[in-house]
């Protein structure tokens, strides 16, 4: 590959990820008063009180951003931006947003919880203590997946949870490389200039996901294929 193939394919890239950043700000603009105002936040007092409105919008405003930018990720994926950009994803929004909405409340319940449990163990049980940190970092990736099933199949919304659970049991490396290469990125992009976290990250985490998420279904119907094929023969 030589320097121009790799600056054109580098250039689309990146503008897809600002184009997935891009949309997914336009449909998260309550948090960006938030941030704001967080900047701007006097005292601690003011700092809970900002990331309990952000806890509660995030059902009903973060979560349907992120599913719907999902689902441009994995169109991108597929079609290589032969559609239209806007139109999947206002379609993609308005069709899953109920179940987004469900899913992103047990994922704020659960996050909630376990924040809690941390808080109430810290200074009591080493182990508890360990065991809910890991869990409040887990959560969120874990309903990334979620998120992920959710646009890429129809199913009972229980269904998104425990199919969710089977992959990552059978491709734990998948679920561990997303951890650490979201975590990675996040550290390079604030080392490098912090701003970027806010235009780049988005879009380059929903690509992240959507990867390894696709990743672990492939290995998954690449395992069911013999099955199938070995059925037909007979």
């Amino acid at each position: 590959m030589n320097w121009f193939t790799f600056s054109d394919h580098l250039t689309k890239r990146l503008y897809i990820i600002l184009k997935l950043t891009g949309i997914w700000w336009l449909f998260n603009v309550p948090y960006a008063f938030l941030g704001m105002n967080l900047l701007a936040a006097p005292d601690v007092g003011s700092v809970h009180t900002i990331f309990i409105i952000g806890m509660v919008l995030l059902p009903f405003v973060a979560i349907p951003a992120t599913v719907a930018t999902l689902a441009i990720a994995r169109r991108h994926m597929k079609d290589d931006d032969a559609f239209p950009f806007l139109q999947v994803f206002w379609k993609s929004y308005k069709r899953e947003y109920r179940k987004s909405m469900i899913l992103g409340c047990l994922n704020a319940m659960m996050a909630v919880v376990f924040y809690l449990a941390l808080q109430y163990y810290a200074g009591m049980s080493l182990l508890l203590m360990i065991v809910f940190y890991t869990l409040l970092i887990v959560t969120p990736f874990f309903f990334l997946f979620v998120y992920s099933f959710l646009v890429d199949q129809e199913l009972p919304l229980q269904a998104y949870l425990v199919n969710t659970i089977f992959l990552l049991l059978m491709h734990p490396l998948n679920a561990i490389l997303v951890i650490l290469t979201l975590m990675i990125t996040t550290y390079i992009l604030w080392a490098a200039f912090p701003p970027l976290l806010i235009f780049i990250f988005p879009g380059l985490a929903v690509l992240i996901v959507t990867y390894f998420y696709q990743k672990s279904m492939g290995a998954e119907i690449k395992k069911r294929q013999p099955v199938h094929n070995l059925n037909a023969n007979h």
